[in-house]
């Protein structure tokens, strides 16, 4: 009986349908007892047999009823699954995509981020734009020189000396103070195709450090721009002169007072 069930057959009809089999034609009476359903129950389940195919009634008083032959039930049965798994394969197939949506994915850990970087800077197609500490390059220097090869544009924003595989590295060593006592920490940043990007707090204790993944559009760009700010700033105080650039920054109300925001 559990089989039929597992067709979507209920108890009672499972019940009548065999207690059919074993003895026919029978009236309802019949049925319910054999089949130990409630008589209260038996002309409802015989009917709902009927009208899935699997039971005829005679035209006479008191009705009788027969079973359907096991092999031509089943058979009907499956034909019309058939029919239905086809044209339920056919619907999902003209269903229109929807937008995935747009995750943020938190990384805790120097591992956990530096892997993440060497993620997507593997499948990078057309570029990598970086914001990283010397700390990480031992540990993505092989990444970024693979990627390079493949012919991806790579720009790596550096806090610090150290060599790195790039098609441009630009040595922010000078503002490193000032970054990581604006930001609070030693932020890294680095962004695939302008698409997804990882940032990370480095912290002084490794298993410590907290950073995120996405592909939000939003956060892509405002990383990015935060990278270029850097650089940006960093060539302008190469060309003004180190002190002239302390004089902006100690005599500007505007930028005093950003750079004790946080």
């Amino acid at each position: 009986m559990r089989k039929l069930e597992s067709l979507g057959f209920s108890t009672y009809e499972a019940k009548a349908y065999y207690a059919l089999l074993r003895k026919h034609p029978a009236i309802g009476y019949e049925v319910s007892k054999l089949a130990q359903i409630p008589p209260s129950k038996i002309y409802e389940t015989l009917t709902k047999l009927k009208n899935r195919g699997a039971v005829l009634d005679s035209q006479s008083e008191p009705i009788q009823y027969y079973p359907v032959d096991p092999v031509v039930l089943l058979r009907e049965i499956q034909q019309r699954t058939e029919k239905n798994i086809e044209s339920i394969l056919s619907d999902l197939a003209t269903l229109p995509p929807v937008e995935a949506f747009e995750l943020t994915w938190n990384l805790r850990g120097d591992d956990a981020i530096n892997g993440k970087i060497i993620e997507i800077v593997r499948q990078s197609e057309q570029e990598v734009f970086a914001s990283l500490w010397p700390r990480q390059i031992p540990a993505l220097e092989e990444c970024l020189h693979s990627a390079m090869t493949r012919g991806v544009y790579v720009v790596v924003a550096l806090f610090g000396q150290c060599q790195v595989s790039a098609n441009e590295v630009i040595n922010l060593e000078a503002c490193s103070h000032n970054v990581r006592s604006r930001a609070g920490s030693n932020l890294c940043t680095v962004i695939k195709d302008n698409r997804e990007v990882v940032i990370g707090e480095l912290s002084d204790t490794i298993h410590l450090s907290t950073g995120v993944w996405t592909k939000t559009p939003s956060l892509v760009l405002v990383a990015k721009e935060y990278i270029k700010h850097d650089i940006m700033f960093n060539i302008l105080a190469s060309n003004i002169g180190s002190e002239e650039y302390k004089e902006i920054y100690r005599d500007n109300a505007i930028i005093g007072r950003l750079q004790q925001a946080k």
